[in-house]
């Protein structure tokens, strides 16, 4: 999605806000990469969600990740029908682990070229607008 403008992203990408995801798109409008951190285990989790994946503990908080992390496992998309998709292929989707212990991410990686991917690259969390209340997380690998 990197470089496209609000008024280009089609309706249909943008998500329906749920009340427990409403505070991390409210920072991804911020640039802010917002993470629940368990107060029970200390644990952080991503997504959004009203119990501790790791523990199941109901009693959370809102914190600020740093949006540092390193490339868990990734993979190519070569084949994509649905626009603007289709007009980006090949590109790379990652699963990132946040430095905030526990938390892990899916997003593309639209600026890392195909051959390029591999496990263990250090990434940063970037924002691109999609609506006025959603901006989508990307990652990118100038940290």
């Amino acid at each position: 999605m990197s470089g496209d403008t609000v008024s280009e992203v089609p309706k249909y990408l943008i998500p329906r806000i749920s009340p427990e995801a409403a505070e991390f798109f409210a920072g991804t409008v911020r640039d802010e990469l917002r993470v629940q951190r368990c107060r029970a285990c200390g644990l952080h989790h991503h997504y959004p969600r009203m119990a501790c994946p790791h523990c199941g503990s109901d009693d959370l908080e809102w914190i600020t990740a740093s949006g540092l992390g390193t490339v868990h496992s990734y993979t190519v998309i070569r084949q994509q029908g649905i626009p603007p998709f289709n007009e980006q292929v090949p590109f790379v989707v990652a699963l990132v682990d946040l430095e905030e212990p526990g938390a892990r991410f899916i997003a593309q990686m639209p600026t890392l070229a195909p051959e390029d991917a591999a496990i263990g690259i250090r990434v940063r969390a970037a924002f691109q607008p999609a609506s006025e209340e959603v901006s989508f997380v990307e990652f990118v690998t100038d940290v």
